[in-house]
């Protein structure tokens, strides 16, 4: 029985370090598409772009509209369930132990949340480009 508390405490920390490599992955992708967009407001500003910076804002545009639609549906199904599985978890294990598994769930939540609001700033970027 020690054993499998012992396999899946490290079973909980692990996906709880993956899940905070992709939280590190997902802001150094943002930070690089926002670099192409600051490059494109300043063309912007000194109306300098091409006419493939205007296809690439309009086609992404449209893709990342319909990209943070399905984010925020995918944000507002999951949270509810995140909430079950936390309360599951109280229900399973000592309070101790609860807090050791939780915190695959807060990480889980904070790259829900940080997806979304990048999402939501770069369509907004775009909207701005587009302009």
């Amino acid at each position: 029985m020690n054993e499998m508390k012992l396999s899946l405490e490290l079973f909980s920390a692990g996906v709880s370090i993956i899940i905070v490599l992709a939280i590190f992955i997902k802001v150094f992708q943002y930070k690089q598409k926002l670099d192409v967009l600051k490059e494109m407001d300043r063309r912007k500003d000194m109306f300098k772009l091409t006419k493939e910076d205007k296809q690439y804002i309009a086609s992404n545009l449209k893709e990342y509209k319909e990209k943070l639609v399905k984010v925020e549906g995918l944000t507002r199904l999951l949270f509810p369930i995140l909430i079950t599985i936390g309360a599951i978890l109280f229900l399973i294990f000592s309070f101790e132990e609860t807090l050791i598994h939780l915190n695959v769930i807060i990480v889980a939540y904070i790259y829900l949340q940080i997806h979304r609001i990048h999402t939501r700033n770069y369509t907004k970027f775009l909207e701005e480009l587009s302009k």
